[in-house]
């Protein structure tokens, strides 16, 4: 008979030593296999779970055309793996926390060693360590309770889903925000510009990438102020129109029994509720919907003398151009002033659009993210900054990172160990 003893081998990954009955319960609600032997001080434990996770797709809201077709998923261990997979690099980090008294749910904070700056990742940690709730549903959660200005319409955090974007802001030094069980990442610190940006800038020649940021840019000036451009000149300035386009105007409102503010109200809420309707439904639905809204209604309206044919035209160029903003939070608080400054033309004319205007850039100048102004580089003015903001200069330009995120390794391509 063999004296040989028999060895038993079982492969795993993950293994961790655990030495208090707490880690043995959490590892164990978390689904990993613990073993434990009376013989030993502590305990076993090695993830050997196989999870169901939804496959790889290109975000709904976040589309482009010659960037990557992939995003973000529930499962954080698939979200690390790709961030890996893209960011092939020992310096980028992940440093975890446990929200929830009832979920305990992982919080992970991205960034890359040597290039982010520690000081912003700690104060960030700390404040995201500090949240007291009992489970987060939604990334939003820690947004809001973490944010400089909870009660500013302007978002402080820049949601995605796309992992190119993730990639790009840790390569400027900025910090990714993980949640566990949401596909939607936030990035800190960003200005006011950032949520004008989007990859395909990056993936063209420079001069099509700063068309396309003017393009945004025209599409939020015109977002805000047409309508509310019409309610003044047709309200009080009605002189400021020209004689030959003055006539038709005249003849088209004539049949309309209400004033200027309350038909572009009446037609503003239906479209705001269609492009709610749209979202909601099935997409294939929601498609119909706002096909069958935009032209019964429309023409419906125009029938029946609510709305004049000019504010159909206003309208539906409004609806155009904020879709035309590329992040969903930004196009939501832009929709929100839309309405604030209706209101104030409505009552006090152009004054009252220049001051509802100027009320709206100092609010600005005062919003910070994670300690940065919100309006720089213009505010403070940094002039080696604003090449990569409404303009787009080629990619030989832009040699340096951005100074909003306090890097201390400021040369793109440089070694990390670097401060310069």
């Amino acid at each position: 008979m063999s004296n040989e003893k028999n060895i038993y081998k079982l492969p795993c990954n993950n293994i961790s030593f655990l030495k208090t009955k707490d880690e043995v319960i959490a590892n164990v609600m978390a689904g990993d296999s613990v073993f434990v032997c009376d013989a030993l001080p502590y305990a076993f434990s090695c993830t050997l779970t196989s999870i169901e996770v939804r496959s790889i797709t290109e975000p709904e809201t976040e589309k482009n055309v010659r960037g990557p077709h992939e995003g973000f998923v529930e499962y954080q261990a698939t979200n690390i793996s790709i961030l890996r997979r893209k960011i092939k690099n020992n310096r980028l980090k992940f440093k975890a926390a446990i929200l929830g008294a009832q979920t305990s749910q992982q919080v992970l904070l991205a960034y890359i060693e040597g290039v982010a700056d520690m000081e912003l990742v700690d104060s960030l940690y700390k404040k995201i360590s500090d949240i007291k709730i009992d489970g987060l549903q939604a990334i939003g959660y820690i947004e809001q309770s973490i944010a400089s200005h909870p009660n500013s319409l302007f978002p402080q955090f820049l949601p995605t889903e796309r992992t190119d974007r993730a990639m790009a802001a840790l390569l400027e030094g900025r910090i990714v925000i993980m949640q566990e069980g949401t596909p939607v990442v936030l990035i800190a610190p960003v200005n006011f510009f950032s949520f004008f940006q989007a990859l395909d800038d990056y993936s063209t020649l420079w001069l099509h990438g700063t068309f396309l940021r003017m393009l945004r840019i025209t599409a939020l000036l015109v977002s805000v102020f047409l309508p509310s451009l019409y309610i003044a000149i047709t309200s009080f300035h009605y002189y400021a129109v020209p004689l030959n386009l003055l006539v038709p105007l005249a003849e088209s409102r004539a049949k309309v029994p209400f004033p200027p503010f309350i038909e572009v109200l009446i037609l503003e809420i239906v479209v705001e509720l269609v492009r709610e309707a749209a979202v909601r439904l099935p997409s294939y639905v929601g498609t119909a919907i706002g096909v069958v809204a935009g032209l019964i209604i429309g023409e419906a309206a125009v029938q029946a003398g609510i709305v004049s044919d000019l504010l159909i035209v206003i309208v539906a160029a409004t609806a155009v151009a904020s879709y035309v903003i590329p992040s969903y939070d930004m196009s939501l608080a832009i929709r929100i002033i839309r309405f604030l400054l209706i209101l104030a033309a409505s009552l006090f004319g152009i004054i009252g659009i220049v001051v509802g205007t100027a009320l709206t850039v100092a609010h600005l100048l005062t919003l910070e993210s994670l300690g940065q102004p919100y309006l720089q580089p213009f505010v403070p003015l940094t002039t080696r900054d604003l090449k990569d903001t409404i303009l787009r200069l080629p990619i030989q330009a832009l040699g340096r990172r951005e100074r909003m995120t306090g890097t201390k390794n400021k040369i793109r391509g440089g070694s990390n160990d670097k401060k310069k």
